[in-house]
């Protein structure tokens, strides 16, 4: 029977398309992304597809089971602060919480940006001081009422927000996460002065202790759900009347799926949609090569991403920082920095310098020939022989080699007094030096050695330098799998149906106990994951989820009692006995002292368990991507030889095209593989083999 499962990955540069036939036979697309319109980069993809199969789009669309994409309409948002008039309601008294902040100005930033204390400012909450109002109301920490929300003062108060312009309302109280009645109350409230007003309530979109990080959440997630919302209609609509005959599925930043259309209820939890869906994808690369620790490395058009599996899951971190913002929403931990093919290379003060601006899809960069003025690190990769400006995106985009050339002697050559081939040669060595700082920070500061991780390199550039960067990291090796340059799409096609609950509340061992479980009940712990679970079941039920089908992982932030901050461990077992408590204090301080080294732990303070989360995980339904292939003692013959400029040096390097690829096969370097989609370099004192799956696997020492 004829039946499509696709997947695509709507990014600044190119939209990528991953589609899973009848037959388990992965292919892939991609094309231009249209920013003012991206539905149309996702069906001109599709129209690829239809075309290979020799059917039209619309009986194409017709026969797709399923249909799941990422997206950057969030990320973009939050970027160019371009969202909804946001009004915000809080306890009265509590009104400065979003300005007060934590009292940080260096929060977001970097290390040398901290450094510069005389520019320090905090960050601009994303909503105007006039936005905001306080209602009398008061909840103590046990969640008790003890005084009733004023109903006349809340009314007045959402009537001078809907005056003054309010497109969305959070509403964030006190202790609410405790006793969400007040708010659910509010909502009552708007809803009845204002049927159509986005409303978002802190108790709902997260339900734990911290005032502040809960409140920036809450005006967040209003801020982006009205965009949101009307992107995801847009979407749905377009795509049905196109052919598609079911709702699409968003990627979510936790690492799984949802319906497209409630989306916008959490607008918040899909800022990191396209980049987990890397991650996700890098994930089962380790699987195929055996190997639980992977980096995840995706390097685009405008951005590097890194990602961390450890021991075969990908790590969740609690908060995520965009635009200096603490989000407090649990997610794939996901690294960026501006490096990507379309960073500008600018000469500054007698420097060269590369990113963290990029020309993006449009224009692009120089050699598109589209109207590009600035040097790029793609135009770097065409002078120095890397990429065959004859043979982008196989062959389907020419490139202008002589455009490319003349932008690097213009801008960096001569203002420099160094040949062509050195300027293009430091731009590289420049952004291959920023992205692997970026892993660095995300394994050592976290208490990994990267020498103990494979690196899997996609993204449409990833492949073409991470020969480079990834021998800087001494990993153990560099795999280039045969989706690489999709292979977020091919991430998001493979995600299942993800919820995530949470909750806070405080078991505690005191000081100078030594045997935890007669402090911390098992049972207490026990009935919290019950209550979490009971509530991700509705919720998955409401999309037809079949109870049997679903699996649960369980976490806990953890402390020590004088400390502020938390580290969150997972349940190894489950449900708890009075020795697995104790186990589980013996995990925390492990992986404590794994983080902050040896002896930094601090037992005898006692153990704070803060939070608990709960992440239920449903499989969707789709066949099984077929894809091993017999090793044999294979031969690639290379298509010919051009000059690849290497360490100061031209060197001549084999050329391989995608159909030379042979699962067994050994290639020794310098040589290019050209892919269909993308190119991959393996560097001069390197060799490559060629695994059972076709990932290309690339030895660094």
């Amino acid at each position: 029977m004829l039946q499509f499962y696709a997947s695509s990955d709507i990014g600044g540069t190119f939209t990528d398309t991953t589609v899973l036939d009848g037959e388990g036979i992965l292919t892939r697309y991609k094309s231009s992304t249209v920013p003012s319109d991206p539905v149309k980069g996702v069906l001109a993809t599709f129209e690829l597809a239809a075309a290979e199969r020799g059917v039209s789009l619309e009986e194409f669309l017709g026969k797709m089971r399923l249909f799941s994409h990422g997206t950057t309409i969030a990320t973009n948002s939050v970027l160019t602060r371009n969202g909804a008039k946001v009004g915000v309601i809080h306890t009265q008294g509590f009104g400065d919480t979003l300005f007060i902040m934590k009292a940080y100005k260096s929060t977001g930033l970097d290390e040398a940006a901290r450094k510069n204390f005389r520019k320090l400012t905090k960050p601009q909450p994303f909503l105007e001081r006039t936005m905001i109002r306080e209602v009398p109301e008061r909840v103590d920490y046990k969640g008790d009422a003890i005084l009733k929300l004023d109903e006349t003062a809340a009314r007045a108060a959402v009537k001078s927000l809907i005056d003054a312009g309010a497109e969305a309302i959070a509403v964030s109280l006190l202790w609410s996460f405790k006793f969400p009645d007040h708010e659910r109350r509010i909502k009552e409230i708007i809803l009845e002065e204002a049927p159509e007003m986005f409303v978002t309530l802190s108790s709902d979109i997260l339900p734990r202790l911290g005032e502040y990080s809960r409140s920036q959440t809450a005006v967040l997630n209003a801020f982006l759900g009205p965009k949101v919302k009307k992107a995801m209609t847009s979407l749905d609509a377009a795509m049905r009347q196109a052919g598609l005959p079911r709702e699409p599925l968003l990627m979510r930043s936790n690492g799984g799926v949802m319906a497209a259309g409630k989306a916008a209820d959490e607008a918040v939890g899909i800022l990191l949609s396209g980049p987990v869906g890397g991650v996700v994808g890098a994930q089962l690369v380790g699987k195929m090569v055996g190997s639980g620790n992977v980096i995840s490395t995706d390097m685009g058009g405008t951005s590097f991403d890194v990602g961390l599996i450890v021991d075969g899951r990908p790590l969740i971190q609690r908060e995520t920082f965009m635009e200096r913002q603490p989000l407090a929403v649990p997610s794939v931990t996901v690294d960026t920095i501006g490096a990507g093919g379309g960073s500008i290379a600018f000469v500054e003060n007698g420097r060269l310098r590369v990113g963290p601006e990029s020309a993006g899809a449009v224009p692009g960069p120089v050699c598109y020939g589209a109207g590009g003025t600035e040097p790029t690190v793609t135009d770097a990769d065409v002078v120095l022989g890397v990429v065959n400006p004859d043979n982008f995106l196989g062959g389907r985009m020419k490139l202008r080699a002589d455009l490319a050339r003349a932008a690097i002697e213009e801008k960096i050559a001569k203002p420099l007094g160094i040949s062509v081939e050195e300027a293009a040669s430091g731009i590289k060595r420049i952004v291959d030096s920023h992205m692997a700082d970026l892993v660095r920070q995300a394994t050592v500061h976290r208490g990994y050695d990267p020498r103990d991780f494979v690196l899997v390199a996609f993204g449409g550039a990833g492949p073409t330098h991470s020969y480079s960067y990834g021998a800087d990291l001494g990993v153990k090796s560099v795999i280039v799998p045969r989706t690489a340059s999709v292979l977020s799409a091919h991430g998001i096609l493979i995600s299942d149906l993800v919820v995530t609950k949470e909750t806070s509340q405080s078991i505690i061992s005191p000081p100078g106990s030594e045997e935890f479980s007669k402090f911390m009940k098992a049972e207490d712990v026990n009935a919290i994951f019950e209550g979490l679970q009971a509530e991700a079941m509705v919720e998955l039920s409401a999309q037809g989820v079949p109870v049997e089908t679903v699996k649960f992982e369980r976490y806990v932030d953890m402390r020590f009692r004088p400390q502020i901050f938390d580290l969150s461990v997972d349940l190894q077992t489950y449900p708890l006995t009075p020795p697995d408590i104790d186990a589980l204090v013996e995990h925390f301080i492990e992986s404590y002292e794994a983080r902050f080294g040896t002896g930094s732990s601090f037992r005898s303070a006692g153990i704070d368990m803060s939070a608990f989360r709960l992440v239920a995980v449903s499989k969707l339904e789709r066949i099984e991507q077929s894809g091993e292939v017999a090793v044999g003692d294979a031969i690639m013959v290379p298509t010919g030889a051009r000059p690849l400029y290497e360490a100061g040096e031209w060197h001549d390097a084999a050329i391989y095209d995608e159909r030379a690829v042979k699962a067994g096969a050994l290639i020794p370097g310098p040589a290019i593989v050209e892919l269909d989609d993308t190119t991959m370099v393996v560097g001069p004192n390197q060799q490559a083999t060629v695994d059972r799956f076709l990932n290309i696997i690339i030895k660094t020492s």
